[in-house]
């Protein structure tokens, strides 16, 4: 058994791929299987992975049904003590970044690290994303682990099961939610940068934005209808939040805080709870 399985499902993205197979290949750490799960590619993406079967534990190529249907056929596949979801397009941050995560052997169920978002058009990091220090029901209200730089004990499928295959695009955050909330599965933040997350896949693409809340709303009232209320109420929050960081009474008030003629106490709380209230009686009046 391997200490981790690292599974890479792929279609027809094949320099997505090699950037993905080189950040595995140069890991100084060796205690892991590599699964590739391609979905029958036809753009050069089989011939790769030839190129490389002699470093990998289990491949495949053939049509599938979906990224969780092939992220289910990686897992069935794997015999890691912790399954790592590294996609086509997405990679490891530093060659040192397996060795320093298991150098402090965590025993979490699930342990969770930090990654960057990075932006191909620009060739940039766009935003820096750590995940919580501590987990609340709120946390996965409002968004969900990044499964790209999350170990997954392998034995919490068998526990909680599979991905859900109906699911498009938030499958992992159902399963994060369940393991966590319902079976009561251990968590640990382990604070150090363990993957750029390619933005180009459909979790950033600006059609899709819609779906991960909808899918969310439909797996609450189907399976949890008393979450319901407690979820539509921190949603309205998190949207009051971010009109009030967009709104021209909190850019005074950054604009004062960062010139220093206003400091962080009574009166700096004082004129913010005072702004607040200006923008959000002039959105409701």
């Amino acid at each position: 058994m391997s200490l981790v399985s690292v599974i890479t499902v792929n279609l027809n993205n094949v320099d997505g791929l090699a950037k993905t197979i080189k950040s595995l290949l140069d890991q100084t750490f060796v205690d892991y299987e590599f699964i590739i799960i391609d979905g029958g590619s036809t753009d050069g993406s089989v011939e790769l992975v030839k190129s490389h079967v002699d470093k990998l534990a289990y491949w495949v190529s053939e049509p599938d049904k979906g990224i969780y249907h092939a992220m289910n056929k990686g897992i069935q596949a794997s015999t890691g003590e912790y399954c790592l979801f590294l996609n086509s397009g997405d990679w490891l941050v530093e060659s040192t970044t397996l060795a320093t995560v298991f150098a402090k052997k965590p025993k979490a169920d699930i342990v969770a690290g930090d990654i960057y978002f990075y932006d191909t058009q620009t060739s940039a990091v766009k935003w820096f994303v750590p995940s919580p220090d501590k987990l609340t029901a709120k946390t996965l209200f409002l968004g969900t682990l990044p499964h790209q730089a999350t170990f997954i004990r392998r034995s919490l499928f068998d526990a909680v099961g599979l991905y859900n295959e109906q699911l498009k695009i938030t499958s992992d955050w159902l399963f994060f939610l369940e393991a966590l909330l319902i079976h009561g599965c251990s968590y640990q933040h382990y604070p150090v940068t363990v993957a750029n997350f390619n933005m180009d896949g459909i979790s950033c693409n600006p059609n899709t934005a819609l779906l991960p809340r909808r899918e969310q709303l439909n797996v609450l009232q189907q399976r949890y209808p008393l979450f319901m209320a407690d979820y539509e109420e921190l949603s309205a929050l998190e949207s009051q939040s971010q009109l009030w960081l967009q709104s021209r009474e909190y850019q005074v008030y950054h604009f004062l805080k960062r010139t220093g003629v206003i400091r962080v106490g009574v009166f700096g709380h004082r004129l913010k709870r005072f702004l607040q209230r200006t923008f959000f009686n002039q959105r409701t009046s």
